[in-house]
């Protein structure tokens, strides 16, 4: 028997607003894990599956879609990990259940210090590639020859900081962005900001974003016990459903 859906979505450039016209699509599934995953031996893995010829990046006719077990995604979420948490402020699903729409309604239960940090840390990471710091070789060398630099890697790092601030300021993520952050990280990736305008504004939000999470009254992880709790909710209620 196939595991329930949690839920399914767009996600990646499409979910942020960020897409190009070239911009591949990218798909994340969320699956209730059967019983034997959950208090067997058998291991859930995440699977990931593409269009795309193997070894070869995906391009605007091609499709990736990754699933996660339940588990696996809600432990990545009260962590705060930026690409899972955000999941949690999406309106436009292609699939969902009312499972997921009692996570989405307690979806504060993951903003925390620990969550500003990890959107500092994968912006750290973006700026780090930019730099050449880490991977001194791109694989968008066309990016690179005809404005300098990678400016995917750039619109990447000023979202995160921007979400970051936000969620900081607001407990919050605007799912697709907005106004300024959005025209911003559009711009970049158009290749309209300079790598040196582009890096000075990096610094500048990665410096805020610091100082946010320094004076926040945000609990410093996320909660566990809570999320822990919808789990064992959501398991017995499918598992009495659909494994009895």
């Amino acid at each position: 028997m196939e595991p329930t859906t949690l839920f399914k979505a767009e996600w990646g450039s499409r979910a942020y607003g960020t897409n190009t016209p070239e911009s591949d699509r990218d798909i994340i599934q969320v699956v209730i894990e059967p019983p034997l995953y959950i208090t067997g031996l058998e291991e859930f893995r995440p699977k990931h599956s593409s269009t795309a010829e193997q070894g070869q990046r995906s391009h605007k006719d091609d499709t990736d879609v990754v699933q996660y077990g339940l588990k696996h995604y809600a432990a990545l979420a009260v962590e705060g990990n930026p690409q899972v948490m955000a999941t949690l402020w999406m309106s436009d699903l292609l699939e969902t259940t009312s499972y997921f729409n009692m996570l989405k309604e307690n979806r504060e239960m993951t903003v925390s210090k620990q969550a500003g940090r990890k959107y500092l840390g994968y912006m750290t990471s973006q700026k780090a590639r930019i730099t050449g710091e880490k991977n001194r070789s791109t694989n968008r060398p066309e990016l690179v020859a005809i404005h300098g630099w990678d400016t995917k890697f750039g619109a990447h790092a000023l979202r995160l900081g921007y979400q970051g601030i936000e969620l900081m300021h607001t407990g919050q993520i605007k799912l697709p962005m907005e106004g300024e952050a959005l025209e911003v990280c559009r711009a970049t990736r158009a290749g309209e900001v300079s790598k040196e305008e582009g890096l000075d504004l990096i610094d500048f939000l990665q410096d805020t974003l610091e100082q946010l999470v320094q004076k926040s009254d945000l609990p410093e992880r996320g909660n566990r016990a809570l999320m822990s709790e919808f789990l064992h909710y959501i398991y017995t209620s499918d598992w009495k459903k659909n494994h009895a």
